[in-house]
């Protein structure tokens, strides 16, 4: 690849990698802003778990449909397209009047979304060569880790000096320059594969993930023996065996199972998800614990929380580039490894935490996570064909994103379950600073039995939530180093670079 060719790749790569930043900074943004969210609403648990995870069960539903569309027809142009979507549909989430139409309009944004993350990686195959593809995996990593450490300062500082709308304002005018940058400088990215589109497949995997999800999240407020919550589990079984056996049977089924055939993206795939899990299920309660327990503004929170996200940003672009000149399992172990002992830190967690002993407990988390995702996206994406690049991109994605999405969910469940053993009659009310206010004023006026009943409830139910999490992400280290076969990475990144 000539020195003008690379630069005019860098180029054209300059506004996918604007627009993946743009949904990476929309979710960082939107966790600290959630609190703020379920004062304005009176929100439960559930209802913030919602609000979250009918963005993820979407882009779960949709993400490998966009990436086969990305090997079907000119992936720049659905780029383009993507980007319009989520822009408009990020306006539309911050005109909402209630969490029913904030949930709506965030399944709209879903959509854009998955257009976006699902051809992002695809891109990068298609514009780089094997050789400076680890280089654009941590430039990947490097954007997702700024994302997460902009996010919470933006987002914080937005939330407390305007509004939380504004975390969804923000999206506008940098959608608006990616769609305009993209449309001069992305070259035309033909067509790889033509096959028909499994959406009834697609369906029935709506239908099983919504049930499932459903009676996980409602069941806090049905109760899990509630006919209710029992049926919607009935219901999600049928479903997912229906959609295993089309997808198994179908001539052209929607999860391309050939993939898992390939030893690097199976592991790769399963070692993420079960770390994403386990992030998502305990990374959730923390801004709970800063703007409720804590009583910071929702900018103080976002400084509070940088330690992961600065951790990211530095060691992410290292571990992507040592991922094509060294054994990538060792990145790949330790990563998660370092991720549990930061959460093994948090168990200890007091009400008085400082600053700095805060910012240290979250070092290890951000340090582990680098070390793992930037190494194992390069190991995944390298092990795939290039005209399979789109469909692998857009399963990568869905099954990360279902982890995160039950990992959510699970958090959350794990959380209010363990506060009913505190408070009588707990009807799964977060500590949001609403809450926290008023109870303080009860304790002022000489009832201080609800705020200790609550503080304590919440750092009991918080330690839990991390105590049963702990382990997910040493079984990833474990996954990674049985199955794993560097070997071939590295001979296959040798066999490409001469």
């Amino acid at each position: 690849m000539s020195e003008g060719s690379l630069i005019r790749s860098w180029i054209a790569f300059l506004p996918v990698s604007l627009g993946l930043f743009m949904v990476l900074l929309d979710v960082s943004v939107l966790n600290v802003a959630m609190p703020k969210i379920a004062e304005d609403f009176n929100a439960k648990m559930s209802d913030l778990q919602w609000i979250l995870n009918s963005y993820t069960l979407t882009m779960v539903v949709l993400l490998v449909i966009a990436g086969r569309i990305g090997d079907m027809y000119r992936r720049d142009r659905l780029f383009i397209l993507g980007m319009v979507i989520f822009t408009a549909s990020s306006f539309l989430c911050a005109q909402s009047w209630s969490i029913e139409s904030l949930v709506f309009f965030r399944v709209i944004q879903a959509v854009g979304g998955t257009i976006l993350s699902a051809n992002t990686l695809a891109i990068a195959v298609e514009l780089f060569p094997p050789g400076r593809r680890g280089t654009v995996m941590g430039l990947n990593s490097i954007l997702m880790a700024s994302s997460f450490t902009l996010g919470p300062i933006i987002g914080g500082w937005l939330t407390t000096h305007l509004s939380w709308h504004w975390v969804f304002y923000i999206n506008v005018p940098i959608g608006i320059i990616s769609v305009i940058a993209a449309w001069f400088t992305i070259p035309p990215l033909g067509a790889k594969e033509r096959m028909p589109i499994d959406y009834l497949g697609a369906a029935i995997l709506a239908l099983a993930l919504g049930s499932l999800t459903l009676g996980i999240i409602e069941g806090q407020n049905w109760g899990w023996s509630d006919e209710k919550t029992l049926a919607c589990f009935v219901i999600s079984i049928p479903y997912l065996v229906a959609f295993a056996l089309r997808e198994a049977t179908y001539e052209y089924p929607l999860l391309d199972l050939s993939l898992f055939k390939i030893r690097n993206f199976t592991v790769g795939c399963l070692a993420t998800s079960i770390l994403f899990f386990g992030m998502s299920a305990s990374i959730f309660v923390i801004p709970y614990f800063l703007q409720g327990i804590k009583s910071l503004t929702a900018e103080e929170a976002g400084y509070w929380m940088l330690a992961m996200p600065i951790m990211n940003t530095f060691v992410s672009p290292i571990a992507g580039r040592l991922s094509d000149r060294m054994n990538p399992k060792y990145l790949m172990c330790f990563g998660p490894l370092l991720f549990s002992f930061g959460m093994l830190n948090l168990m200890d967690l007091k009400v008085e935490v400082s600053y700095w002993e805060f910012f240290a407990m979250l070092v290890p988390l951000g340090i582990g996570n680098g070390m793992l995702i930037s190494p194992s996206f390069n190991v995944m994406m390298a092990s795939i064909p290039l005209k399979k690049a789109g469909v692998a991109n857009g399963t990568l994605r869905s099954v990360n994103t279902l982890a995160q999405a039950m990992g959510i969910a699970v958090g959350g469940v794990l959380l209010t379950s363990k506060m009913k053993e505190w408070i009588p009659g707990y009807g799964n009310q977060i500590p949001d600073p609403g809450t926290m206010n008023l109870l303080s004023l009860l304790a002022i006026s000489g009832n201080s039995a609800p705020l200790i009943e609550m503080v304590e409830g919440f750092m009991d139910s918080f330690k839990f939530v991390f105590s049963i999490m702990i382990w997910l992400p040493v079984l990833a280290s474990l996954v990674i180093f049985v199955f794993l076969s560097s070997e071939e990475h590295l001979n296959s990144m040798r066999a490409k670079n001469f």
